[in-house]
């Protein structure tokens, strides 16, 4: 069969950013999504990128992976902020009506494996598949080859700004690589590829004055994260059950149910200085550098403090989860890490029963007299102590630390 030309794929693969569709994704975004999950969401940082922009540099965001939220919450505020960008997503979210409404918002595909393809259109598609067609095939290797020509496309004619997640995590037991979001809750490495494409790509272009600009997206609670260990554990369910139902609890369930019982939490999404585009510097160190700029930009919520002073344990007397919290504060204070939340008006640190309470009240699903629940607890605490009842998830949350911590004790 003869091999289709890279214009051809290209078409296949790329955006239709349409300010009809981000327009109409923003309004469900701010009425039902937000507003379901979060009670609050915090912008740091967004002026001094607008400054940028309005100067006529070209932009490439870089964020951490924590949920699939992180996309929305950028590239709605970015399009309501007038600044034009489009993201490179994984070929396994283009799937049925929402590949549409994906390309619609400026996602262009990223091919991690195999992708087979039998129109451009979603309906079409589907009915070639029916009809037993032969398809169009772009491999891992084609793809390694279409990638430069497709960055050089968005950043050189369509002068769009740039939205990547680069973090991966490896599997230690298989050494399997898995992009997108964080399962284990870790502040995942970031891969080199990405970061020597994108050069190569504005180096030829002859865009010398670009600038990464690192993105911290925090959590008090990622609204989908029950669904991480099953997800990240080998399990019965086709890789197309877990999309359905992925997207069935993220996008319905979660802000439908945490609007129903009023269990929100809080989000704060920080853009940090700009980080001028090292032609000469190594890839693995650059990596490294935006993955430290990406962590000093987080926020701590009692969330993540708890469970990661918890030490890994399922019983910890509230003296010494106390002593753990000092003395894991004045480390994020000598890194100089947000931990705005975890102090009152007056600038005096929580109490400790006041942090255990605003966990309870996220974590824990208590039997409701009125409406029938499943009983979920997390974590339970007494005069005495604290307990531990689903470790996976206090195991994601003090994850998120491991990576700002180890960096305090070994800077170099």
């Amino acid at each position: 069969m003869r091999k289709p030309p890279e214009r051809t794929l290209l078409r296949l693969l790329h955006h239709h950013w349409n300010r009809r569709t981000l327009s109409s994704v923003s309004y469900i975004c701010e009425h039902f999504l937000f507003k379901g999950c979060f009670s609050q969401i915090e912008f740091v940082g967004l002026e001094k990128v607008r400054e940028k922009v309005r100067a006529g540099k070209r932009l490439i965001f870089i964020p951490d992976h924590q949920s699939e939220y992180d996309w929305l919450l950028l590239q709605n505020e970015l399009y309501r902020s007038g600044i034009r960008t489009v993201i490179q997503a994984g070929d396994n979210l283009f799937v049925g009506p929402l590949d549409p409404i994906l390309r619609g918002c400026g996602a262009f595909m990223s091919v991690r494996q195999e992708k087979k393809f039998y129109s451009v259109h979603w309906i079409y598609d589907l009915l070639a598949r029916a009809m037993g067609q032969r398809p169009i095939v772009v491999n891992r290797e084609q793809y390694s080859r279409l990638y430069p020509k497709q960055l050089g496309r968005i950043l050189g004619r369509e002068s769009y700004n740039l939205l990547v997640f680069p973090g991966y995590e490896m599997d230690p037991y298989s050494g399997q690589v898995k992009y997108g979001r964080s399962y284990s809750g870790m502040f995942n490495q970031l891969s080199p590829y990405v970061f020597i494409t994108i050069s190569k790509v504005l180096k030829d272009l002859g865009i010398r004055d670009a600038e990464y600009i690192p993105v911290a997206v925090t959590y008090e609670r990622v609204p989908e994260d029950v669904l991480f260990r099953e997800f990240r554990a080998s399990t019965r369910k086709t890789k197309i059950a877990k999309y359905i139902y992925d997207h069935y609890y993220t996008f319905f369930k979660a802000p439908f149910s945490k609007e129903l019982h009023q269990e929100k939490s809080r989000a704060c999404v920080k853009f940090g200085k700009g980080v001028p585009v090292n032609f000469s510097m190594k890839a693995r160190d650059f990596a490294e550098l935006m993955r430290h700029e990406i962590g000093k930009l987080i926020r701590v919520y009692e969330s993540t403090l708890i469970f990661h002073s918890l030490n890994g344990r399922f019983v910890l007397p509230k003296k010494e989860l106390a002593e753990n919290i000092q003395a894991n504060l004045k480390k994020l204070k000598e890194q100089k890490i947000d931990c705005s939340p975890l102090y009152g008006s007056r600038g005096r640190l929580l109490s400790l029963d006041r942090m255990l309470n605003r966990v309870e009240k996220l974590f824990n699903y208590p039997e409701s007299p009125v409406i029938p629940l499943k009983t979920y607890r997390t974590l339970e605490h007494d005069q005495n102590e604290v307990f531990i009842h689903n470790p996976h998830l206090a195991a994601y949350y003090s994850n998120k630390l491991k990576y700002i911590l180890g960096y305090a004790a070994h800077p170099g």
